[in-house]
């Protein structure tokens, strides 16, 4: 699934953020067709030099959700702003909790998190309150040029 145009996008305008939602089905396929979806997007607006650690960090938050709950849907939000990108991955499982435990050494995997503190310019979690979210989410923001925006 590509989302790839042949002529070079028009700039975005300074003054409004454009977002995108997409639900994806859980499973096996997930992290592939978010990496596909975010960095279509970052291409398509404007957004080339933030691909590769865009891809990096969605597969790592859609793959948590994969393995780590038993929700059916993995919904995925893209904020393009002016200076900076921001990606929401959100589950329907508000009772699981983040995993946080260090990885150790040896294990191949748990370092999805850490990535995430690595790489990201700022991110987050989205707690579910029972009267107005029933979702969890994490996000990260990742700034264009190194600038601190939203």
């Amino acid at each position: 699934m590509t989302l790839a145009s042949l002529k070079r996008p028009p700039a975005l305008p300074e003054a409004h953020p454009h977002s995108f939602r997409f639900d994806l089905v859980s499973g096996v396929a997930a992290p592939e067709i978010a990496r596909t979806v975010v960095a279509d997007l970052m291409n398509l607006t404007g957004n080339a030099e933030l691909v590769d650690d865009a891809r990096l960090l969605v597969s790592e938050l859609v793959t948590n959700v994969h393995l780590h709950t038993d929700t059916a849907v993995v919904r995925l939000d893209v904020a393009v702003h002016p200076a900076s990108v921001r990606v929401a991955v959100w589950d329907d499982a508000p009772g699981s909790r983040l995993l946080s435990l260090p990885a150790l050494p040896d294990d191949g995997s748990g370092r999805g998190l850490l990535l995430v503190e690595a790489l990201a310019s700022r991110w987050g979690v989205y707690r579910p309150n029972i009267n107005t979210r029933r979702r969890k989410g994490v996000w990260f923001a990742l700034d264009r040029g190194g600038s601190g925006a939203p």
